[in-house]
């Protein structure tokens, strides 16, 4: 289990402020923002006036969510959540949006294309590609290639990164439930 002792940046995902207002203001239902840390993408997020779930395994960084960032009263809710080992606590269709940055598996993936209802945004941000972070990414392709048939992409960047035999790429999108799963 990996958690930090304190946030790694404050600021929240340069991509996410682009698209924060938009996705806070068009959802249709519940935020939650997945393997959240410390929240700095979910107060951008709750800025706009949207209530968002912040779910994380790390339960120091979801009390500092609870006592530092949750000002706008109830907009900030948390839950503690082995995102690997335990039961994925989401319906089918019941979730607005999808905020998930720096943390990916396929199975999560799987999770949110069954979460998300008609019209929920997902945006996901997978960890940069230096040192040996490659060998947690997906492969180039993979998740454009796994949305393509519930999903339209408004946003997608995938650089390939690590050695030349790996076929792993870092991804940033943004996508738009339109077809059930």
């Amino acid at each position: 289990m990996r958690t930090h002792k304190r946030p790694i940046s404050p600021v929240p995902s340069k991509l996410l402020t682009t698209y924060a207002e938009e996705i806070a203001i068009k959802a249709n239902g519940p935020i939650a923002d997945i393997a959240c840390g410390y929240g700095r993408n979910a107060k951008l997020i709750s800025s706009f006036g949207a209530p968002v779930i912040c779910v994380d395994i790390d339960q120091q960084a979801l009390d500092f969510i609870k006592e530092s960032l949750n000002e706008d009263g109830n907009l900030l809710t948390v839950e503690q959540l082995d995102l690997i080992n335990d039961h994925w606590p989401f319906e089918n269709n019941s979730l607005g949006a999808i905020i998930n940055v720096h943390f990916f598996t396929a199975q999560l993936l799987e999770h949110f294309k069954k979460s998300l209802k008609l019209g929920g945004y997902l945006f996901l941000e997978t960890i940069d590609g230096h040192g040996k972070n490659y060998l947690d990414l997906p492969p180039y392709g993979f998740i454009r290639q796994a949305l393509a048939e519930t999903f339209d992409i408004k946003y997608i960047k995938e650089n390939k990164t690590g050695p030349d035999q790996i076929d792993a790429a870092t991804v940033k999108l943004l996508a738009i439930k339109r077809r059930l799963t």
